[in-house]
C-alpha cells in the first residue's frame, strides 16, 4: 500500500489553520488629554488684555495655577483676576513683541496653565507655632522623665527643682507662643523645591529682529 506525502500546499494549510498568536497588549496607563480651556477677549489695548475664562469661576486650583503661568512671564508686569468676574486682566511690556505675538502667547499660557505644578505655601505662623509647638512637647517629654525618675528613687510623685523649673518654662513658652502669634504677620513663604512648571512658554521674537525666510 502507497503512502501519500503531502505537498507544500497542504503544508502550508495546515500550518494556517493553527490559532494566530495573541497580540500583547499594552498595558501601560495613558495619560488624560487635557481639557480645553474656553476664553474670550474682552478688551485689548497696547500693553494691555483682558480674558474672560468662565473656569475661575468655578475652579480655584486652576485660577493659582493660571497666575504663577503668566507671572513667570518676565514680560507680564502686572495679573489681576476676579474669579467671581470669570476675568483676568494682564499688563505687559510694550515693544519687546508685537500684541499679536504676545496675545498668542497669552492663549498659550491659559491653555497650558492646568499642567502647571503649584508650589505648597506655608505661613509664618504655622512656622512659629510649630517650633513652639516642638519645645513644648520636649518639656512634656522631659517632665515625665523626671517624674518617673522621682518615683523609682523616693517611691512618689514630689515636685522637685527640675519639676519646677520645667513647668515654669513650659508656662513661659505657652504665654510667649500666644503674644507671638498675635503680633506675627500672616506671611507666606512659597517651598521652591516642592513645584515647578511643567510647560515650556512659547518662545516669542523681538519685534525689532528680523524674520528668516
Amino acid at each position: 500500500m502507497s503512502s501519500i506525502k503531502p505537498s507544500n500546499s497542504d503544508k502550508s494549510a495546515s500550518f494556517n489553520l493553527l490559532p494566530p498568536k495573541k497580540v500583547a497588549k499594552n498595558v501601560g496607563k495613558k495619560t488624560a488629554p487635557s481639557q480645553k480651556i474656553f476664553y474670550s477677549i474682552v478688551h485689548t489695548t497696547p500693553g494691555r488684555i483682558r480674558f474672560r475664562i468662565p473656569l475661575l469661576a468655578r475652579d480655584t486650583e486652576y485660577g493659582d495655577q493660571l497666575r504663577l503661568a503668566i507671572e513667570s512671564d518676565p514680560r507680564v508686569t502686572n495679573f489681576r483676576a476676579n474669579p467671581k468676574a470669570a476675568s483676568i486682566v494682564i499688563n505687559y511690556k510694550v515693544g519687546v513683541i508685537s500684541d499679536n505675538q504676545m496675545r498668542e502667547h497669552l492663549v498659550n499660557l491659559i491653555q497650558i496653565a492646568q499642567d502647571v505644578v503649584v508650589p505648597k505655601e506655608v505661613m509664618t505662623k504655622s512656622i512659629v507655632g510649630t517650633i513652639f509647638d516642638a519645645l513644648i512637647n520636649l518639656i512634656d517629654s522631659t517632665r515625665k522623665i523626671n517624674q518617673a525618675r522621682n518615683v523609682i528613687v523616693h517611691r512618689r510623685v514630689r515636685t522637685d527643682v527640675w519639676e519646677q523649673i520645667l513647668s515654669t518654662s513650659r508656662s513661659i513658652l505657652k504665654r510667649l507662643k500666644s503674644v507671638t502669634m498675635f503680633i506675627l504677620p500672616n506671611k507666606r513663604w512659597r517651598l521652591r523645591g516642592n513645584g515647578k512648571v511643567n510647560s515650556q512658554p512659547l518662545k516669542l521674537k523681538s519685534a525689532s529682529e528680523p524674520e528668516l525666510v
